[in-house]
């Protein structure tokens, strides 16, 4: 709410607005790295070491964002699913070819993920005024939904083999060439693109992908849309806050 001029902030006030900004801009730094991810996978691709170097520094940024906006709900479950989650690349380095050690990371990287999800839009939504904070919040909740889904297809490929077709990729694919894959497809299916070269052969991945589809929509449509709009109308009175001048 807008102060008015003269009026001295309180202490509590200054450590609100000095926690808010800390706040917002680690959301913009996780939204950016987000959008870096997109550019430099490629550079990564079968490199197996420098793959799991840059999801750790993605999961700590994550873990870094739910410490800044301190959901007391949540980030007990958020501290102990991130360290099961650091364990378990590990272990995964150590032994990669080990396919329960792969699904147990995945495991606990989706829950890792969505206890991020609901830990930010309780932040979100309990803003008492939507700033530029909470539509990047927003932004970063939508592209966690994709990450979520992408450790659920793989899980799902690996316990159940032939639960995707992979057409011209290849039959024969490894490990990290299926976290490739299935990165790409779980976006496109969010995005609702459909270019057709992946598609789900199992009742159980079809599921997954109308369901991601659905819920990608839907997010957009009733939280990002609202968001920005609320975001845009809140701003409007202060930019025409001149009122005309009383007649002399």
């Amino acid at each position: 709410m807008p102060r008015a001029r003269g009026v001295k902030m309180t202490e509590s006030d200054q450590k609100l607005a000095i926690t808010g900004g800390r706040t917002q801009s680690r959301f913009i730094l996780l939204f950016c790295y987000m959008m870096l991810q997109f550019m430099i996978i490629p550079i990564f691709e079968g490199s197996f070491v420098l793959g799991a170097f840059d999801d750790l520094i993605y999961f700590t940024l994550i873990f870094y964002t739910l410490i800044s906006i301190r959901c007391a709900r949540l980030l007990w479950a958020s501290s102990l699913l991130f360290l099961l989650l650091f364990i378990s690349y590990i272990a995964m380095l150590l032994q990669p070819a080990n396919q329960m050690i792969i699904v147990t990371l995945n495991f606990f990287t989706s829950a890792f993920l969505i206890s991020a999800i609901v830990s930010m839009l309780i932040f979100i939504l309990g803003m008492e005024q939507i700033t530029l904070n909470g539509v990047m919040g927003g932004l970063c909740v939508y592209l966690l939904i994709g990450a979520v889904f992408m450790m659920l297809y793989i899980n799902v490929e690996l316990l159940v083999p032939g639960s995707f077709s992979f057409g011209n990729h290849g039959t024969d694919l490894n490990t990290l060439q299926m976290y490739d894959l299935l990165y790409f497809y779980s976006f496109v299916s969010l995005l609702t693109i459909g270019y057709g070269d992946i598609v789900p052969m199992s009742h159980l991945a079809q599921t997954l992908t109308v369901l991601e589809g659905l819920v990608g929509q839907f997010y957009m449509v009733f939280c990002v849309a609202v968001l920005v709009g609320m975001y845009v109308s809140e701003r409007q009175p202060a930019d025409h806050d001149v009122s005309p001048k009383a007649p002399d």
